[in-house]
């Protein structure tokens, strides 16, 4: 089928052979396959060094007792486990040879950029978004953990749960950032927006406490 009348064929005047500004040397390996953080010591550490969780341990202290804790979903591009449901990417980025889309699942975790690749057409926006849907076996107390990797400086991102913010979550590097949170049992939502810098989604790790 033709197109309509109101799109009209043209001879288009393109610019003379053109060469990038620099090669595409792609992401260091870093750790290779990213492998997501299923210790629960390692992210009841990582709560306990988060500032505000001693007032927070005082009221809950099975946040401070993970050999408790129960593994509830895991989420990663390459794998759920749990009760992990969906996994829902927005604005997530392709750049061959450097971050493609066979290179993130190979490794197990999805690139979101913040800007640098103008030459090509990238947008200047920030706009990544990642939901994690999972269903809560049973009322009351769990850890969301979320596991990310700035690449090229900070990052900065917002967490939520449903509809509750967490608040602005700056990194640089690799990290495990818990979030405690009550929950009732059936379906919720844990959420990542991008605010600024590039960065890789490796995981997030749900138990109850």
């Amino acid at each position: 089928m033709p197109t309509t009348r109101d799109y009209r064929l043209v001879l288009a005047d393109g610019t003379a052979s053109i060469e990038p500004p620099t090669k595409r040397e792609g992401v260091p390996p870093g750790r290779g396959r990213a492998e997501p953080t299923l210790d629960s010591r390692v992210i009841a550490k990582a709560l306990r060094a988060t500032a505000g969780a001693t007032d927070l341990i005082k009221e809950i202290p099975s946040l401070a007792a993970p050999g408790g804790w129960a593994h509830v979903a895991t989420f990663c591009v390459c794998v759920k486990l749990g009760t992990a449901t969906y996994l829902d990417i927005w604005d997530a980025d392709h750049f061959d040879y450097f971050t493609d889309m066979s290179r993130n699942l190979a490794e197990c975790r999805v690139w979101f950029s913040a800007g640098g690749f103008g030459f090509w057409g990238e947008p200047p926006t920030k706009s990544g978004r990642i939901n994690c849907y999972f269903r809560a076996p049973s009322d009351g107390n769990y850890v969301c953990n979320a596991e990310l990797q700035s690449y090229g400086g900070p990052a900065e991102v917002e967490c939520l749960i449903d509809s509750f913010s967490f608040g602005p979550l700056p990194f640089n590097g690799l990290i495990n950032q818990p979030h405690a949170t009550s929950l009732q049992a059936g379906g919720h939502s844990f959420r990542i927006r991008q605010l600024a810098g590039s960065f890789f989604f490796v995981s997030l790790t749900v138990w109850k406490v």
